[in-house]
């Protein structure tokens, strides 16, 4: 009867060796003689056997293995944060598993999967709406672009997005615009609260009145912005500005400018937020004035901060909160007012 499984004790006996020589070769030992590794290796070859990546993990204490969790891949934000994890993981060892989740309870039972136990860190663009669950996972764990005003313990790369939302407020309200309307995520773990304090206060310092029907709260998907656009857009005393609380949401809103065949900077304003690379086409086509994302810089120093958390396991290293700042892309889509 043919036997189920190959070890690696078969593995040795085939290739006349100690089952310790193939565990060398496996871990690509330097001081193997180069006759006995390709003895050694036709024997796998020829045996098809598969490496026990648990065991092999167990004994070197480290299983090369990062998870990466985000909300959701189909927004260029998260494609290309994770295109570039991959890169930067590659060039230390490091194999990359991705995990999609928009709900906090999904989340908390991935966590504590066999995969996340198994793996060296995590990155993490939570759904989890507080971090308390965190502190049970033994594991190195960078946050990335999500803010928790209480986070003493985890370290955390984001944008300045109190200061873009201000900034972009600002903008309007000097050209002339006093009803500006925003449309932001309900679930933006931090990151809708940081934006809609900066659209507040800037309404605030520059004693433009709050108006309590152009502040919406939804989703970050593109079919929210269109649908809410057209209500907007239908009011009696429409605004005459509409900031973005992120890339889709600037898509869906263009969308509906466009069916109505009005013109961005002419018939209504607009500014955009977390502009990518992939959406810089479409951005400039339409003259999309926007907050841009360095999505480049947000990974790789989040890939930065995890690695030295995992080479250094045991060091006390004080908490890292970095802040990268949103550039601002001054196009046409903002009219001035007289």
């Amino acid at each position: 009867m043919k036997k189920e499984k190959i070890t690696i004790k078969d593995v040795a006996e085939y290739a006349k060796v100690s089952p310790a020589t193939v565990s060398r070769v496996l871990n690509d030992y330097k001081w193997i003689n180069s006759e006995v590794k390709e003895r050694v290796q036709k024997a796998i070859e020829e045996l098809h056997y598969v490496p026990d990546f648990t065991a092999k993990a167990m004994v070197r204490g480290k299983s090369q293995v990062i998870v990466v969790i985000v909300p959701i891949i189909d927004n260029h934000f998260f494609t290309q944060l994770i295109n570039v994890i991959i890169r930067e993981m590659k060039k230390h060892g490091y194999y990359v598993v991705v995990y999609t989740t928009e709900s906090a309870d999904e989340e908390l039972n991935f966590l504590n999967s066999s995969i996340c136990q198994m793996a060296d860190g995590i990155l993490d663009a939570t759904s989890l709406k507080e971090l308390s669950p965190m502190y049970s996972i033994r594991k190195p764990i960078v946050l990335v672009d999500r803010y928790f005003e209480d986070n003493t313990t985890i370290d955390c790369v984001m944008n300045r997005n109190y200061e873009a939302l201000y900034r972009g407020t600002e903008y309007l309200i000097r050209k002339g615009h006093r009803r500006i309307a925003f449309l932001v995520g309900k679930e933006g773990h931090g990151i809708a609260e940081e934006r809609t304090r900066g659209y507040r206060d800037c309404l605030r310092d520059y004693d433009v009145s709050w108006r309590e029907n152009y502040f919406i709260q939804d989703c970050w998907k593109a079919a929210a912005g269109a649908h809410h656009a057209s209500q907007l857009l239908m009011m009696e005393n429409a605004p005459t500005a509409i900031i973005a609380g992120n890339n889709t949401l600037t898509t869906g809103i263009l969308e509906e400018i466009r069916r109505r065949n009005l013109v961005p900077g002419k018939n209504i304003s607009i500014i955009g937020f977390e502009e990518c690379d992939d959406d810089e086409e479409l951005f400039e086509q339409y003259g999309i004035s926007s907050f841009h994302l360095n999505t480049s810089a947000i990974a790789t120093r989040a890939v930065e901060l995890l690695l030295e958390r995992i080479n250094h396991s045991d060091a006390k290293a004080p908490v890292y909160m970095e802040s990268l700042e949103l550039r601002f892309v001054e196009r046409t889509s903002v009219q001035e007012l007289s």
